[in-house]
């Protein structure tokens, strides 16, 4: 979604050892977008989604991350498969702001 690799190539860099459910926390997803040269903000929480800034990845309620693009106000939820949305009844917990590497 925000790399435009495909999981099977990004899930290869996260160590999820012999765990059949491949559950993804805050530490792989920075470790991976530092590894990929993205650069990356700190985790910040908040409250709604007018506390997100810029293009970032959220982490929702429901324990899952979305992508989203606080300047146009587009959500893009790799769990539904019509694309982008311009709305969201998801809860957001806590972002973080990505830029894209220099050579992208």
């Amino acid at each position: 979604m925000l790399t435009g690799r495909p999981y099977g190539q990004l899930a290869t860099m996260i160590d999820w050892g012999a765990q059949t459910n491949h559950y993804t926390t805050w530490k792989e997803l920075s470790s991976v977008l530092s590894e990929l040269r993205w650069h990356i903000g700190d985790i910040r929480k908040v409250e709604s989604w007018g506390d997100v800034m810029g293009v970032a990845v959220v982490h929702v309620e429901g324990d899952h991350f979305i992508l989203y693009d606080a300047d146009n106000g587009i959500f893009y939820d790799p769990g539904q498969g019509e694309g982008p949305d311009l709305d969201t009844q998801l809860v957001p917990l806590s972002y973080l702001r990505v830029h894209l590497p220099e050579s992208a």
